[in-house]
C-alpha cells in the first residue's frame, strides 16, 4: 500500500539512520547485479539523468496519461449507473449488486488518483500533472457523492435485516464494510447535512481510508514548501551546494559540524520566513478536522479520527502516558550524545551525527538489494519471492534517485490489483537502505493484503500501517548487528538501534502530542497562530530532549517541515508500528514458523476484521501498555551496551 495517502503524494520518513558503516563482512566486494547501471546519486539532476531501469513503470495502471483521461470520462459516464440502485437496498440481490459496482467504481477511481499523482511526486511543479491530480480526485468524489444513498439507506434498515443480509454467500467480501456501518449508525446526520459535509470533503466516513487523500490544506502546504526558494549552504568540501528537501536529511547527519549546523540553521531560518502562511495553513486544517469531528457528536476530533479505524482514544493516550513516563531513558542518550561528541552545548543539529565513526563505505543501491532479502530471510521463502521480484528495478516498481523537482522522502503507494510502487530518494547510505526495508514492509503488507481480500478488505488501517515497515527495520538491524566482526562496527549498529527507537518513538511520540495540543486549542478556541504553534512545539522539544540539550531560535519551526501533521491522526502509529514491529521481530526470532505464519496472516488480513483483534489474533495486544513497555526495555537494554562500549573511548570529531 501505502504511504498515509495510499493515492496521494510523499510522505516524510522520520530520519533514523547516519551515514553508513556496515560490516564488510555482510555487504562484501561483489556488485550485485552488475548488469544495471552504476549511479551517482545527485538531488539536483535531470529527471532524465536517471537510468530508464531505476524509474518506475506506471503502465500497469495505464499506458499513458491519455490513457488515464479516457478511462476518467468513462468512469464519470459510469457513476449514474448507480442511482438504479437507490431505493431499493432492502433486497439482498439488489444490495449485492450495488455494492459490487460501488467497489468496483471506487477501485477504478483509485487507480486514477495514483497514476496521477504518482506521475506528479516526481514533478512536482508541473502544473499539467497538478491538474490532472485534482480532476482525478474529482472523480473519486463523484463516485462518493454518487454512493451516498447506499449508507442512508442501510442505516434505515433494522439492524436485524442488515445483519441477515451479510449472512447471504453474495454479500460475504462486504461483510466487514457493513459491521462497520452498523457500529457508527449514530454518527449519521439527515440527508441534506451528509450532502453538505460531502461537499466540503468530510472523510470520516469514508469506507476506503479517504482519510489518506489530501485535504486543500495539504495540497497548499505540499505548495508552499515546494516554491520555498531553498538557500545555498557549503559542504564538507567548501563547495557551495543547493539545500533540497531531498538533501536535507543527508547534509543534517554531517559529521562536519558546520555542515550539519548550516543546512538545519538555513532550513529552519528559511521555514520561519514563511511562518504566517505555514500556521495559517495548519490551522485551516486543525480548524476542518474539529469541524467534522463535532458535526458527527464526538468530544474529540481524536475520537473521531481513531475511530474511523475502529480503535480506542486510550490506545493513543497510553502510548503518550508510557513515553513520558520513559523519557528519563531519552534524556540519559542525550548526555551520551553530548559527552561523546565532546561538545559543549548539543543542539538539533547534533541529533544525527554518528557517535561512532567508521569505514568510509557508502551503501550502494545494488548491495541493499543483496542484504535486505538475507536479513528478511526469517519472514519465510513466499515473502523472500515478493521481495526479490520488487526490489529488481527491471519490474519496474520502484523510482529509486532523487533529481530535481521529485518529491523528497520514500513512500509505498498501491491500488488494487497490480503491484505496489515505492518512491525512494537513495543517496547511498545506511539511512537508505533502512528506507528500502521499511518501504518494502509497506509494499508487501498490501501485495499480500490484495492477493488474500477482496477489495473492500484488503486496504488496512493507520494503526496496522507502520508494523510491517518497522518489523523489517528491527530484522534488518539484527542481521547486521549479529554479522559485525569489529566492536567499532558493532556499536555503530548498536547507535543505530538507539536512534532508530529515538526517532520512531519517541520523537513520533513528540509529535503526537503536539498534533493532540493543536486540535485541543482548537477545540477549546484558542487561536492556532505561528507564535502558538513555535510556543507548543518548542515546549516539547525542550521536555522531551532534557537538560543536556541546548533549544536553538528556530527551533520550534521544525513542525512546519513535518508534513504528517495533515494526515489526521497518523504519527502515533508511527510509535505504535515499531513498538509491534519489534514484537513481531521478537517472535519470529524465538518462535520461528507459528509466529511467521501469525504475522504473515495478520499482513494478509487487511480490514477484515478490528485491526486490534487482527494484532490479537498474531499475538501481539496493544490494549496494554506491553508493546510499547517493550520497545523501552529494548532502548535501555541497548543503551546500557553502548554505554559500556563508550566510556572511555574517544572520540575524533
Amino acid at each position: 500500500m501505502k504511504i498515509p495517502r495510499s493515492a496521494v503524494a510523499p510522505a516524510l520518513r522520520p530520519a533514523r539512520f547516519s551515514r553508513l558503516v556496515v560490516p564488510l563482512a555482510v555487504l562484501g566486494t561483489a556488485v550485485f547485479a552488475a548488469e544495471l547501471p552504476l549511479v551517482k546519486p545527485d538531488a539536483n539532476a535531470a529527471r532524465a539523468a536517471v537510468p530508464a531501469v531505476y524509474r518506475w513503470d506506471l503502465s500497469p495502471l495505464f499506458a499513458s496519461d491519455q490513457a488515464c483521461e479516457q478511462a476518467r470520462r468513462k468512469l464519470l459516464t459510469e457513476v449514474a449507473a448507480l442511482g438504479e440502485f437507490q431505493g431499493k437496498l432492502a433486497d439482498p440481490a439488489a444490495l449485492a449488486a450495488c455494492l459490487t459496482l460501488y467497489f468496483r467504481l471506487h477501485r477504478d477511481a483509485n487507480g486514477l488518483t495514483l497514476y496521477a499523482n504518482l506521475r506528479q511526486s516526481t514533478a512536482q511543479t508541473d502544473d499539467a500533472l497538478t491538474a490532472m491530480s485534482r480532476r482525478n480526485l474529482a472523480a473519486l468524489d463523484e463516485v462518493m457523492r454518487a454512493a451516498a444513498f447506499i449508507r442512508r439507506e442501510l442505516l434505515a434498515l433494522p439492524p436485524a435485516a442488515v445483519a441477515a443480509a451479510g449472512a447471504r454467500p453474495e454479500l460475504a467480501p462486504y461483510r466487514a464494510y457493513l459491521d462497520s456501518l452498523r457500529r457508527r449508525a449514530g454518527r449519521v446526520l439527515s440527508p441534506d447535512a451528509e450532502h453538505a459535509l460531502a461537499l466540503l470533503g468530510d472523510n470520516l466516513w469514508a469506507e476506503i481510508d479517504l482519510n489518506e487523500l489530501p485535504s486543500g490544506y495539504e495540497d497548499a502546504h505540499t505548495s508552499l514548501l515546494a516554491d520555498i526558494p531553498w538557500p545555498k549552504i557549503r559542504d564538507a568540501a567548501g563547495r557551495e551546494v543547493q539545500l533540497t528537501l531531498a538533501n536535507y536529511v543527508q547534509f543534517r547527519a554531517s559529521p562536519d559540524a558546520a555542515v550539519r549546523r548550516a543546512a538545519v540553521t538555513a532550513l529552519l531560518g528559511t521555514l520561519r520566513q514563511y511562518q504566517h502562511g505555514l500556521a495559517a495553513t495548519l490551522a485551516g486544517q486543525v480548524g476542518l478536522d474539529v469541524a467534522y469531528a463535532r458535526a458527527r457528536g464526538y468530544d474529540s476530533a481524536l475520537a473521531a479520527y481513531l475511530d474511523k479505524d475502529d480503535v480506542s482514544p486510550a490506545v493513543y493516550e497510553n502510548l503518550v502516558r508510557t513515553i513520558n513516563a520513559n523519557l528519563p531513558l531519552l534524556h540519559r542518550y542525550v548526555a551520551l550524545r553530548k559527552r561523546v561528541l565532546g561538545l559543549p552545548e548539543l543542539h538539533l543539529y547534533d541529533l544525527y551525527v554518528p557517535l561512532v565513526p567508521g569505514v568510509a563505505r557508502d551503501v550502494t543501491f545494488a548491495e541493499a538489494r543483496r542484504v535486505i532479502p538475507e536479513a528478511l530471510k526469517p519472514l519465510g521463502a513466499d515473502y523472500g519471492r515478493i521481495l526479490a521480484e520488487g526490489l529488481d528495478p527491471r519490474h519496474g516498481w520502484m523510482d529509486v534517485y532523487p533529481h530535481a523537482d521529485k518529491g523528497d522522502g520514500a513512500f509505498s503507494s498501491s491500488v488494487y490489483g497490480p503491484h505496489p510502487w515505492v518512491s525512494l530518494n537513495y543517496l547511498d547510505t545506511l539511512d537508505d537502505m533502512s528506507t528500502v526495508a521499511h518501504e518494502f514492509g509497506h509494499a508487501l503488507h498490501s501485495y499480500l493484503a490484495m492477493r488474500a481480500q477482496p477489495y473492500p478488505n484488503f486496504h488496512y488501517t493507520t494503526l496496522l500501517a507502520e508494523i510491517a515497515s518497522t518489523c523489517n527495520e528491527s530484522l534488518l538491524s539484527d542481521y547486521l548487528v549479529a554479522r559485525a566482526t569489529d566492536p567499532a562496527e558493532k556499536t555503530y549498529l548498536l547507535v543505530q538501534r538507539l536512534e532508530s527507537i529515538r526517532t520512531t518513538i519517541f520523537r513520533q511520540t513528540m509529535f503526537a502530542e503536539f498534533e493532540r495540543s493543536l486540535h485541543q486549542a482548537q477545540e477549546a478556541g484558542t487561536p492556532l497562530t505561528a507564535a502558538l504553534l513555535d510556543e507548543k512545539y518548542r515546549d516539547l522539544v525542550r521536555r522531551y530532549y532534557g537538560p543536556d540539550f541546548t533549544l536553538g531560535p528556530d527551533d520550534g519551526m521544525e513542525w512546519a517541515y513535518v508534513d504528517h501533521f495533515f494526515y489526521k491522526y497518523y504519527v502515533y502509529a508511527y510509535a505504535t508500528g515499531l513498538s509491534c514491529g519489534i514484537a513481531f521481530a521478537d517472535r519470529v526470532r524465538e518462535q520461528g514458523e507459528p509466529a511467521v505464519q501469525a504475522y504473515l496472516g495478520m499482513l494478509k488480513g487487511g480490514c477484515s476484521k478490528p485491526p486490534l483483534e487482527l494484532l490479537k489474533d498474531a499475538g501481539v495486544d496493544l490494549t496494554t501498555g506491553a508493546p510499547v513497555e517493550a520497545a523501552m526495555r529494548s532502548f535501555a537494554r541497548t543503551l546500557d551496551e553502548v554505554e559500556r562500549e563508550l566510556a572511555n573511548r574517544p572520540h575524533p570529531h
